[in-house]
């Protein structure tokens, strides 16, 4: 039985068993419904084709479901694998371990010790002098610490693993650290910005239905993550007898923190409710992007060989990306 990984252009007669991401029924152009199946395993991800599907077909082949095919045949469709899917049938969870499998198998992790990092973030926050932030950070991450630590950061567009909401808001705070000392000159509250990386993307537990990533909450579809993550610091701080001053103003020290969740995102036009206007938000957005761009070019890089372009990137303005690499990395 091939791993994803392994596939290529030239196989046929595979037979593969993969966990089946997102299911998208369309229609060609003589009319004929057919559908496209994202497959996972830990190896990777791949795209298939169902040519001829019928009402039943629409009926079973659903996410988080595990399909198993022994005749599917592998092309290429501007540079990109594909996998054409004949006959198949769907495998129950409990059925894994006939094949030798586990849950497990059918996920990608982050490619981090998450145990390990999750200590070092620990000694960083608990070293921090600012009481409102590290007591609010410390507490949602004890709250959602299960979930954190393997929940996707995203469903498609970066860091969609399991493990990568923490890989991705850890990667964040080493940045920072990493620049802190180029920038002696300039008044930066630091631990605000080690504290807002930690959380700016926490509200993605309550917004992605569950660590699969494969939908989300209707929470998630009504509200979005910064709102959820804003409520979340909020609540935090009451629990806390943080949010108000004993003269009865709100603390400044959350109101800060909250406006690092509002304005992750840069602008409003990328689902900010409000822009950047203290220079922690500045430095928090940057890397936030920075990130995430990164991941996405990079993992659509891995799925092409040297000398050959990405398919558009929509996230990147619909741009193509050359593979320059002597060597492809896969």
């Amino acid at each position: 039985m091939k791993k994803i990984k392994s596939v290529t252009a030239e196989d046929n007669n595979i037979e593969i068993l993969a966990r089946i991401e997102k299911v998208v029924v369309s229609t060609g152009s003589n009319g004929s419904g057919y559908m496209i199946i994202h497959l996972t395993d830990k190896t990777g991800r791949l795209e298939a084709r169902k040519w001829t599907i019928s009402e039943q077909d629409k009926e079973i082949i659903k996410a988080n479901k595990f399909l198993y095919t022994a005749n599917a045949t592998a092309s290429e469709y501007r540079n990109v694998l594909q996998l054409k899917i004949n006959d198949y049938k769907i495998i129950d969870k409990d059925e894994l371990s006939n094949y030798g499998l586990t849950f497990d198998d059918f996920f990608i992790s982050a490619p981090v010790n998450i145990e390990k990092e999750y200590f070092n973030l620990l000694e960083i926050l608990n070293n921090l002098e600012n009481n409102t932030y590290k007591q609010i950070t410390l507490d949602l991450i004890e709250k959602y610490k299960n979930d954190f630590l393997i929940y996707p950061a995203a469903m498609n567009i970066h860091h969609n693993v399991r493990g990568g909401l923490f890989w991705h808001s850890y990667t964040l705070v080493k940045n920072a650290l990493a620049i802190k000392d180029n920038y002696k000159y300039a008044n930066i509250d630091w631990e605000l910005v080690i504290c807002g990386s930690i959380l700016h993307d926490i509200g993605k537990i309550i917004e992605i239905i569950d660590e699969s990533g494969v939908d989300y909450s209707l929470e998630g579809k009504l509200l979005g993550h910064i709102s959820i993550g804003n409520a979340e610091i909020a609540k935090i701080a009451e629990q806390l007898n943080l949010y108000k001053l004993e003269d009865g103003s709100i603390n400044k020290d959350v109101t800060l923190l909250q406006h690092m969740i509002l304005a992750s995102h840069g602008k409003n036009e990328y689902g900010s409710p409000t822009e950047p206007v203290i220079i922690e938000a500045i430095i928090l957005s940057t890397f936030d992007s920075l990130d995430a761009r990164i991941y996405r070019v990079n993992d659509d890089l891995n799925k092409v060989e040297n000398n050959e372009w990405t398919p558009r990137i929509m996230s990147e303005e619909g741009k193509m990306f050359l593979n320059h690499f002597s060597k492809n990395k896969k």
